[in-house]
């Protein structure tokens, strides 16, 4: 856009030129649509070509050499390609809109949205650059925008031109999947994963309804598109199911296998210290990797962890303090006839589900009947340092969670974890950690947590940072961070209750359930058994 030297700019970029050409109100416009169509949606690349020549060719022929810089045409081939889509997979240039135009530029504009919006979408974008284009050069302004901070990638293990190429290979298995998987063999998973016969089962069900929700998608106008966005938002394995437990399964039940030895299997691989449990000691590579990888991101202060305090968690019961004061003097701490009558109600067995919905609102009070041992004993576990960077998957800077839980692979007896059999204190109810903001980590599985008075695991022999509830950019090292892990032990924060005591979790596991809980509520007393989770 110079009339003087292609490669610095030209007048019209001065503001508004004399001839009315607007081109200061064209960056001003486009620069607010921009940040208002991008700040919440991915961006995508297309195959769309020649933007720039059709961009130049649309401007009036007595003003196109003035408008030929260097700097805008960097900027078309570059970034004039990209789009957002919508819920149907419509494409939108973030750039391109006849009502962000200038006079000069209105039929150019109006060339490149046709262009962009008709090409193939055949990429996620990414860039940790914060500014797109050159929007000064000298006096003269060009093409460009400043990019919500939503929209800079921040680089993990993989820098931007990585990570889209794993976006690429992502989309590749994903589609390979889909035309080896067909509808009714999803459907046929989904049924047996629901059926709670199968280890861990409810970790999958979540990708085998996400497979389907894809095949359906390929066949709307748009599916191609939707295909792409849904790569881009994808929960961690969840497009490339052929080396997951779900293409286990898959091709176990498309052999026509017995469902006892697809049970067997499946089960086997399932085992806590199987599943994504690194088998052997890291290599040195590894750690060296490791090392370079967690200095780059500063991610030393991630490492070191701690027991999780009651007042951390978030919870979604708690017991009903906030009594009327009572008159003070000599016979205050007497209990009035209305206090001392208790009505003791029929026991009853409920489902968690049901149990939740109708006794856990009214309920003032909560006492768990302590097991002599049990594997359902869990602590829930988070960063000593709470502004270290996000190591886990549901954390974020944006909202912070780096909360995390454990069980052992055994029964472990009450003694413990400080507790004896018997009825003890509930202090607080939460839900599983991964759940807390929303359901896009639900594959991680559900759970009702109850936190004990007194709980405290006495065996602390690490840090629990388990390989699954990594970020998913951290897979590579995950060797070395779980030796680290069992190298070290959590650190015991002092004079607060800690988040431990006992977790239920779908299916139903006989080791872990006939949980026995007494509720007083409103001068009753009731003992209800919760025998699965609903």
């Amino acid at each position: 856009m110079s009339n003087k030297n292609p490669e610095v700019g030209s007048p019209s970029q001065q503001g508004d030129a004399p001839d009315g050409r607007d081109y200061q109100g064209f960056l001003s416009r486009l620069q607010a649509s921009f940040e208002e169509l991008v700040a919440h949606q991915q961006l995508f690349t297309t195959d769309a070509t020649g933007l720039w020549e059709a961009y130049l060719t649309s401007i009036p022929e007595e003003t196109r050499q003035l408008n030929n810089c260097a700097s805008c045409r960097t900027f078309v081939e570059r970034f004039g390609h990209l789009v957002t889509l919508d819920e149907t997979g419509q494409p939108r240039s973030p750039f391109w809109h006849e009502r962000l135009a200038s006079a000069e530029n209105f039929a150019a504009v109006q060339q490149l949205r046709g262009m962009v919006e008709k090409a193939h979408v055949n990429g996620v974008f990414l860039s940790s650059a914060p500014v797109w284009g050159t929007p000064e050069k000298g006096s003269w302004q060009h093409l460009a925008v400043i990019v919500p901070k939503a929209r800079v990638f921040q680089p993990g293990l993989l820098n931007a031109s990585q990570k889209r190429a794993e976006f690429q290979e992502h989309h590749r298995c994903l589609n390979v999947a889909l035309d080896e998987f067909k509808p009714g063999l999803l459907e046929q998973a989904r049924v047996v994963l629901q059926a709670d016969a199968l280890t861990r089962s409810e970790k999958f069900v979540g990708v085998v309804e996400w497979l389907i929700a894809r095949q359906r998608e390929r066949k709307q106008p748009h599916g191609r598109n939707l295909l792409w966005k849904a790569v881009a938002s994808a929960p961690a394995g969840f497009c490339t199911p052929r080396s997951s437990m779900v293409g286990t399964l898959l091709e176990d039940l498309a052999a026509g296998l017995p469902f006892e030895t697809v049970k067997k299997r499946f089960d086997d691989k399932m085992h806590p210290l199987q599943y994504q449990r690194p088998q052997a000691a890291p290599s040195a590579g590894n750690i060296r990797q490791a090392e370079e990888a967690i200095t780059r991101l500063g991610l030393a202060p991630s490492l070191e962890r701690r027991f999780a305090t009651l007042a951390e968690v978030q919870l979604t019961w708690r017991p009903l303090t906030d009594k009327p004061d009572k008159a003070k003097g000599v016979f205050g701490h007497l209990k009035t006839k209305e206090e001392a009558r208790v009505t003791e109600l029929p026991d009853k067995t409920l489902t968690w589900v049901k149990f939740r919905d109708t006794v856990l609102p009214s309920a003032e009070k909560l006492e768990l009947r302590v097991p002599s041992s049990s594997s359902a004993f869990s602590a829930l576990v988070t960063a000593v340092h709470p502004d270290a960077p996000p190591i886990i998957q549901w954390d974020a800077p944006e909202q912070r969670n780096p909360v995390t839980w454990y069980f052992y692979v055994n029964p472990t007896p009450a003694s413990s974890w400080g507790l004896s059999p018997g009825y003890v204190e509930v202090l607080g109810l939460t839900m599983k950690p991964n759940t807390w903001f929303g359901d896009r980590f639900a594959h991680q599985g559900q759970g009702a947590f109850f936190v004990l008075k007194g709980a405290r695991d006495s065996r602390n022999d690490n840090l629990m940072l388990f390989p699954e509830f990594l970020r998913s950019d951290l897979h590579g090292i995950r060797a070395t961070v779980e030796a680290f892990s069992r190298s070290r032990k959590l650190e015991v924060p002092e004079g607060e209750p800690l988040a431990s005591g006992l977790m239920l979790t779908p299916p139903a596991n006989p080791s872990s359930w006939g949980v026995v809980l007494r509720v007083t509520s409103k001068g009753a007393v009731a003992t209800y058994t919760l025998d699965r989770w609903d």
